[in-house]
Parts: structure tokens; C-alpha cells; sequence
């Protein structure tokens, strides 16, 4: 009889699988770590701002470290003293992980909200599109405030001949009329970065700032992975099949480096709206053209972070409130991810605000929002009956 193996066994034996199936790099060579950036030695005027001038709801953050009545409690504390009215967790999970989730959460249901994420097992077997839509409609009936689809869709999930699984696929249909029936939105991110699509060395400025410098994992150039163009275009489908279906794309639909790509986007479809997690090292690279915009689509526009409970609330909230409401320049941004070195993996540049007037940022930081969480509204209202 067998002996069954240890716990750690299994793991190596799954990440020794999972990294024989990745696509072969035989061209990738480490090379050293970039140094940490270097201090700005000219002075600049700074605005004093430490908290988010109106309340701000953010609707992509990631709490997955919410296991406990002390986690919530915590992330109560960050928020109050940031100027966060709400957010809006990424992680809520599905089946009995959703559940768990809403019990642990609900003395704290009126600042912290689920967002249900699916459990793409079994995709390819017979039924998989029903039991899925049903436990969708469950969550939902169960709390859930809306649905999170991550980059694995049309990255990483496959069908059975190997190609790769896409926003318009039919199996997927009735996931997106759930939420169209359920009137809840569906928080989207599909693609990546535009960087990870192009080649690996100097010219590539992710490359520059740090990226890629001891494994190549998360380049996608000559893996066999679909171009961002195929990803972009399942997307436009999916949006074009399901018109009563509102979807968030997040991080600006992952096509910032052309905000023309961004603004075509929500011309064609009305059924869109973007979130800016995760964009801001890019964005305040060209503060005028960005503020043009910001004012143009100002009610397609939702304030997101992708940030987590244990984010510091000067090195990475401030940066957020700066961009938006000031016009300050040459700052750190918000750095999503650093090397050992310190160094910001996404952006070795500094930012400048693009200073939003008040009835502008009232609709980026809450009003917009609340079109798709109705269930937060009166929490906003009581803060904003605060301030008054």
C-alpha cells in the first residue's frame, strides 16, 4: 500500500509541474538588480494632504488577509484615517470561502464589501457553465456585490486543445447575464501590461525599472500567449454580446499606454467604465493630457487602488489623493511593486497631479460608484453629512 506523501512533497511535485509546463526561455540571462531611486535634490512645493478630501470608495482593493474580526478591525483603522468611506474586496471567493468571508465580515458589511470571484475548475467538463451561474446567482443572493474576473482569463485558462479560453466565450454567456439580471457590476481585468507583450532587454522601460532582472516569468513575448490585440478584441466582443451587463474594466481596461485605445472603449460601449488601480505611475507621466480625460469621461471613471490592508498609508494612499486632487509635481507614485533594492518595478519616474475640481472628484472618488453598490450608499452620506 502506498504511503500518501507529505504536505511539502506535494508542493514541490505541483511547482515542478507547473514550471515544466511554462513555456521554455532559453534566451533569458539575469542580469543585476536596478538601485533604488535617487532622492530629487531640487525643491519642490508640496500640498499638505494626508487623507482623501472627499470619501473615497474604492472599488478594487484585495483583501485576502481579511480572516478575522482583528484583520477587519485594522483595515477600519487605515481607512478612517486615509479618508476611505468604503472598499470594495477583490477575494470574497466562491462556494464556502464566499461564505466564510460574509460571516467574518458582516459586523463591518456597511464600510467592507464582497466582490464574488469564480472558480474556474472543471471549465472543460460537461455542466461546468450551469453549477457556476448557479453559485453565482447564490452568492449574490448571499451578499456578493458584484463579480471579479482576474487576467487568468485569457492568460492562463486553456481549453482542452490547449488554446487559450477568451472574455467572449460562449460558456461564459450566462456568467455575464447573471450579472445583468442581478443588476451587479462585473469588475473585469483582462491583458497586462503593455511592457510584458514586448521583448525583454533595455528598450522595454519595465525592463528598466527593474523587471524581468533574475526570471522572465510574467513576459509574455514569443510564450506561445495571446497578444494584448487578441485579449482587446474578446473584450469588445464580450461587451458588444452583453449590453445590459456593466462592466468595470480595471487598471483602464489595461490599455493606458494608448488612452485613444481607453477613450474608443467607452464611445462604443456604454455598458463600460474603467478604474484607474494600479495606472497611476503611468497616468500622471502626462498630467494635461491626462486631466483632459479625467474631464471629459468624468462619469465613466471609478477610484480604485489595488492595494491591500497592508499598504502604508504615505507611501501609497497619499500618492493617490496627490494625483488626483493637486497639482503637484515630480512625487513618488503609488509603487504597486518594488525590488530588494527598493526600486519601483512599473515606473522609475516620478508623477504629476493632475488637480481635479471638486464635482469631478466627488464622481471619481464615490458618485460613480455608487450606481452599482446602492448598499453603501447611506454609509457615504453619513461621512459626507461629517464633513459638513
Amino acid at each position: 500500500m502506498l504511503r500518501p506523501l507529505p504536505v511539502l512533497a506535494l508542493l514541490i511535485a505541483a511547482a515542478v509541474l507547473t514550471f515544466s509546463q511554462r513555456p521554455s526561455r532559453p534566451d533569458f540571462k539575469p542580469a543585476p538588480e536596478v538601485p533604488a531611486m535617487p532622492k530629487a535634490l531640487m525643491k519642490l512645493p508640496r500640498t499638505d494632504i494626508t487623507r482623501a478630501k472627499f470619501p473615497a470608495i474604492d472599488f478594487h482593493l484585495h483583501g485576502r488577509a481579511l480572516q478575522s474580526a482583528q484583520d477587519y478591525q485594522k483595515m477600519i483603522k487605515l481607512m478612517d484615517e486615509t479618508g476611505l468611506a468604503v472598499i470594495a474586496n477583490m477575494d470574497g471567493g466562491f462556494g464556502k470561502t464566499f461564505d466564510q468571508n460574509m460571516k467574518t465580515g458582516e459586523p463591518m458589511r456597511d464600510r467592507i464589501i464582497h466582490f464574488a470571484r469564480l472558480n474556474w475548475q472543471g471549465i472543460n467538463e460537461p455542466g461546468w457553465t450551469e453549477r457556476t451561474a448557479a453559485e453565482l446567482e447564490r452568492c449574490f443572493r448571499a451578499g456578493a456585490q458584484g463579480l471579479k474576473i482576474a487576467k487568468e482569463l485569457g492568460l492562463e485558462l486553456k481549453n482542452s486543445d490547449g488554446t487559450y479560453i477568451q472574455a467572449d466565450d460562449p460558456r461564459l454567456d450566462p456568467i455575464w447575464e447573471v450579472c445583468a439580471t442581478h443588476n451587479k457590476p462585473v469588475m473585469i481585468h483582462i491583458s497586462d501590461s503593455y511592457g510584458r507583450f514586448l521583448p525583454i532587454g533595455p528598450e522595454n522601460e519595465r525592463y528598466e525599472a527593474g523587471l524581468w532582472r533574475s526570471s522572465p516569468e510574467g513576459n509574455y513575448y514569443h510564450t506561445g500567449h495571446p497578444t494584448n490585440e487578441v485579449i482587446e478584441k474578446a473584450r469588445e466582443n464580450m461587451h458588444a454580446k452583453h449590453p445590459k451587463t456593466r462592466f468595470v474594466n480595471a487598471h483602464m481596461a489595461m490599455m493606458y499606454y494608448d488612452m485613444d485605445k481607453v477613450a474608443a472603449l467607452l464611445d462604443k460601449y456604454p455598458n463600460a467604465d474603467v478604474e484607474l488601480s494600479a495606472t497611476v505611475q503611468d497616468l500622471g507621466r502626462a498630467p494635461i493630457m491626462i486631466r483632459k480625460f479625467f474631464l471629459k469621461y468624468q462619469d465613466r471613471i471609478l477610484f480604485g487602488s489595488d492595494g491591500n490592508p497592508n499598504r502604508g498609508i504615505e507611501e501609497f494612499w497619499v500618492p493617490h489623493w496627490r494625483f488626483l486632487e493637486t497639482f503637484d509635481e515630480h512625487f513618488d507614485h503609488p509603487a504597486q511593486l518594488r525590488s530588494a533594492t527598493g526600486a519601483p518595478l512599473h515606473g522609475r519616474w516620478r508623477i504629476s497631479g493632475i488637480g481635479l475640481p471638486d464635482d469631478v472628484l466627488r464622481k471619481v472618488y464615490y458618485a460613480n460608484a455608487l450606481r452599482y453598490l446602492p448598499a453603501v450608499r447611506a454609509t457615504v452620506e453619513k461621512q459626507l453629512a461629517a464633513q459638513r
